[in-house]
């Protein structure tokens, strides 16, 4: 018997046995609007895969962090997912470079899927696109992401099964999709998000931006001050549509060291006060200095504090999240 045969035979009798199988490792493939282009191994739980999309343009990253346990719980074993997200001039990696994330959540049973949301994508549908047509970001998550991770990988594909969650511009691109797909999420949580489009200073730190092709940032939202579209900052303005979030379990932190976190601890405060008013639950954590939160941080706008917000929620979420056998 030649060694590929005695491999074989072996590797059947394993699977046999015990529901091991070669087979339940992650063969990602292309469906749904989305052609991987490459898919390489960090480490034996986190993968970086190179995709194209319809919905954007260019190439993009997707960063996917298994459970430990993945490869060897057996083909019925599913796990939820939660989507993390990256902030403004941020990337797919950033939760696993900057941040913590492969630490703090690795030993959880959950899929962690990080995608790019663009430098400054603002995971929405953009409005003037101008030459980087398409920018379809949410179209790209939602509508082509969400399911092909469901067709890839072993996840409970209900509500009870998805979490959303991320830092920054990521924190406004999570709370804003658990408002429109209010169905899909059991638990959202944002760490230092803006939340209130219409803050002037949130929108002037947008439109101060730059984007790929050298314009000012109008293409997500439009210009804030001009009638004809200041309506699509209302349109997806998190405060605006807080109501949309009755049934969704929601965690808000914040600091308030430094300008930038200052402002966003204010679009904080009102998110929680708009979600009080409609009677909807919300876990809310002003950390301050950060002091009470630990993790080295300080109250900032930084991976200290996001590590330690994302440590803090994480028994919450999982707590609310279902496993299937």
């Amino acid at each position: 018997m030649t060694r590929i045969h005695s491999f074989a035979v072996i590797s059947i009798t394993l699977c046999y046995l015990t529901s091991v199988c070669l087979s339940d490792a992650p063969n990602f493939v292309s469906a749904r609007g989305i052609t991987v282009r490459s898919t390489s191994k960090i480490n034996n739980e986190l993968y970086e895969l190179t995709i194209s999309t319809t919905a954007v343009k260019g190439n993009q990253k997707i960063r996917i962090l298994l459970p430990r346990d993945y490869t060897s719980s057996g083909k019925d074993r599913r796990y939820p997912v939660l989507y993390l997200f990256h902030g403004s001039a941020g990337n797919a990696a950033d939760w696993t470079t900057g941040g913590k994330a492969q630490q703090i959540l690795g030993q959880s049973p959950l899929i962690t899927v990080m995608p790019d949301g663009g430098s400054f994508g603002w995971y929405t549908n953009w409005l003037n696109p101008g030459n980087s047509a398409p920018q379809n970001w949410r179209t790209f998550h939602m509508e082509q992401l969400l399911p092909w991770i469901d067709q890839n990988l072993r996840t409970v594909t209900e509500k009870k099964g998805r979490a959303i969650m991320g830092l920054s511009m990521g924190g406004f691109g999570a709370i804003r999709y658990a408002e429109l797909y209010p169905d899909r999420f059991a638990f959202a949580g944002s760490f230092s998000g803006a939340l209130d489009l219409l803050d002037l200073r949130i929108q002037a730190g947008i439109l101060g931006s730059v984007t790929i092709d050298g314009k000012p940032l109008d293409g997500p939202f439009g210009a804030a001050l001009l009638p004809w579209t200041k309506a699509g900052w209302t349109a997806q303005n998190p405060v605006t549509h807080a109501a949309s979030l009755k049934g969704v379990t929601l965690a808000l932190y914040t600091g308030n060291q430094g300008i930038m976190e200052g402002t966003i601890r204010d679009t904080n405060y009102r998110m929680r006060d708009a979600l009080k008013s409609l009677n909807i639950p919300v876990y809310f954590n002003d950390y301050g200095n950060g002091a009470s939160i630990g993790n080295n941080c300080k109250g900032k706008h930084d991976f200290p504090c996001w590590d330690a917000a994302l440590t803090n929620v994480l028994p919450r979420m999982m707590a609310v999240l279902q496993q299937k056998y």
